[in-house]
């Protein structure tokens, strides 16, 4: 069974909870997704495979639409100790602690990489193509501390695990085609996390949240990229999310059946969304 023990860990779920606060007033347009995101959505499902659960910051998806004007991101995000660094929606505190402020592309405004945002500038979130399911899909959650004993929590809206997984994907593509081996080091763990959303969440609640997503004008050409992608990556034993897979669990574990069961939950998903 897994155990929240990476300290690592606990302290990104403390820098979430610091977030959601310094983005109060603006907490109606703030949703929850990464890694984060996942591993609230498949909190409390028996998992007897030794890959913990790990991330180092926080990714939240920002609603254009519902954003007030006041106070500025940067202020808020400012006064809580976050700074921004060095890239659009990249914000940090002294102590390392990072959080993310995502736009999903199709509504971020003009330009390559930052939102525009008005009253609130052009660096203060960073565009993602991909997360655009999360405006579509999500369910307002507590979302509670790791700390042992804490007793701390938020309200947080949290994207579907229908929407976290195209995310996933869109990742996953993005960074196989990245020549920067460093952001690649990272693929075997997206690829598991896949892995957990289709092992814990049922095949049919799945579906239902994929349908809702194609047929969303904001959510479906991402989906639809999302599941073409997913087919040529994980529908095979070969295929590299299968790999992917197989590499981010250690080598005591049964890796066939691993491999064989990533591919089985993936086809199953497949077909049931065709």
């Amino acid at each position: 069974m897994e155990t929240i023990d990476d300290q690592h860990y606990i302290d990104a779920r403390e820098t979430l909870l610091d977030s959601v606060e310094a983005l109060g007033p603006h907490s109606d347009a703030v949703i929850l997704v990464g890694a984060q995101a996942i591993y609230v959505q498949v909190e409390g499902e028996d998992d007897s495979i030794a890959v913990a659960q790990f991330t180092y910051d926080a990714d939240l998806a920002l609603d254009p639409d519902l954003l007030g004007d006041s106070p500025t991101l940067v202020d808020a995000m400012g006064r809580a100790g976050f700074l921004l660094y060095d890239q659009p929606g990249l914000y940090r505190r002294e102590s390392g602690a990072q959080v993310d402020l995502l736009v999903p592309q199709a509504v971020g405004g003009p330009g390559r990489r930052a939102a525009r945002l008005g009253v609130h500038g052009n660096r203060a979130a960073m565009k993602v193509h991909g997360l655009e399911g999360a405006l579509v899909s999500h369910k307002l959650t507590k979302v509670s501390s790791l700390v042992p004993g804490a007793d701390r929590s938020c309200l947080l809206k949290v994207a579907g695990p229908a929407a976290l997984l195209v995310a996933k994907v869109h990742k996953i593509g993005e960074r196989l085609q990245d020549p920067d081996l460093r952001r690649r080091d990272q693929l075997p763990k997206d690829a598991f996390d896949i892995y957990r959303l289709l092992r814990a969440i049922d095949t049919a609640e799945m579906v239902e949240e994929f349908r809702i997503l194609q047929a969303h004008e904001i959510s479906s050409p991402v989906t639809s990229e999302a599941l073409s992608m997913f087919q040529r990556l994980f529908s095979t034993p070969s295929g590299m999310g299968t790999e992917l897979v197989v590499r981010a669990v250690p080598s005591t574990e049964d890796l066939d059946f691993i491999a064989a069961s990533s591919v089985a939950l993936s086809q199953d998903l497949l077909e049931a969304t065709t």
